[in-house]
């Protein structure tokens, strides 16, 4: 039987009938936790007052500790949406049409508030993440390119280190609209922030990068034994991906060998990447041949410039 109410009952009746239950389309922390906020959510906004009302911290506080454990945005959003929907029915199940009206208003505010607090905070904290893990990885390449011990750091960070990579020295032109006046600076910004984002899905998390907008050095985990299919690394194809990223077209120098030789391979891509680029050679994906080859000589014999391949099958000697 449908009974009447006023704003105030009808939210505690929503109160009493946001408590834990079984059933939804969605279970667990995250359902719980949803019904809760929703529940703080009701008893911010009813009664109606004609004043802003602040937003419980319930549901700001969840949604930045589910930023952090890597709970998807669409899992809690879906989550909000699932006890909203059974608000609807619950109210039009209790109330006459005067006061459904009501109800649907009460419900409509309660999900405008929990999906921008919630949205605001997971996006907030999501960047932040994402560039504490940045910091991370730039601090580990800075590390392992330096040749220092990195067990510390492993364990501060979490980042994994492989026992080898692929060194690439990867070189970045200029974008039009950097030439652009007054635009430079934010055009140059804008192209490393693409081509970063694009080096995510071809190689992985584990891969690390300590690019600026001009280019830099990316480690992409190797293994010493010949690489397993489907294994991350950077091919030709990657680069052509980060080539449309960036809209300018790139070069990158490739050496792999375990990690404590990352200085000496990082030092002979780059130095491979500065006389290929001087020698006006095409853009593309230049790969050192063989750079195990020098391992066992002494440091004063290592001299010889190494073979280098290009995409297009072209041979560089001792004259790149």
């Amino acid at each position: 039987m449908r009974v009447g109410s006023s704003s105030e009952s009808l939210a505690s009746k929503l109160l009493d009938y946001l408590t834990p239950r079984a059933g939804g389309e969605l279970s667990g922390e995250v359902a719980t936790t949803t019904r809760d906020c929703m529940a703080a959510a009701v008893k911010s906004l009813a009664p109606r007052t004609a004043r802003r009302v602040a937003e419980p911290t319930e549901i700001a506080g969840a949604a930045m500790r589910w930023a952090r454990e890597g709970v998807a945005l669409e899992t809690v959003l879906a989550a909000y949406h699932d006890e909203l929907r059974s608000g609807l029915e619950f109210v039009a199940a209790h109330t006459d049409d005067d006061d459904g009206v009501a109800g649907a208003q009460l419900i409509l505010r309660v999900l405008e508030m929990v999906t921008v607090t919630a949205s605001t905070a997971y996006v907030d904290e999501h960047r932040l993440v994402a560039r504490e893990h940045q910091t991370a990885a730039q601090t580990m390449v800075s590390a392992l390119l330096g040749g220092h011990a990195v067990g510390e750091l492993v364990h501060q960070t979490g980042i994994a280190v492989a026992p080898a990579y692929q060194v690439v020295a990867l070189s970045i032109p200029a974008h039009p609209d950097e030439r652009r006046p007054g635009a430079g600076t934010a055009a140059a910004r804008r192209k490393l922030r693409r081509v970063q984002a694009a080096l995510a899905d071809p190689l992985g998390s584990r891969a690390l990068s300590l690019l600026s907008a001009a280019g830099g050095t990316v480690l992409v985990p190797a293994d010493i034994r010949p690489a397993r299919v489907g294994a991350p690394s950077m091919t030709a194809d990657v680069l052509t991906v980060l080539t449309e990223a960036a809209e300018v077209p790139l070069t990158a120098v490739v050496a792999a060998g375990p990690t404590a030789r990352i200085p000496e391979l990082a030092a002979r891509t780059h130095d491979l990447l500065d006389r290929i680029r001087a020698a006006g050679r095409a853009p593309g994906l230049y790969r050192v041949a063989d750079p195990q080859e020098a391992t066992d000589c002494d440091p004063a014999q290592q001299v010889r410039i190494p073979v280098v391949t290009s995409t297009n099958d072209h041979e560089i000697g001792r004259s790149a």
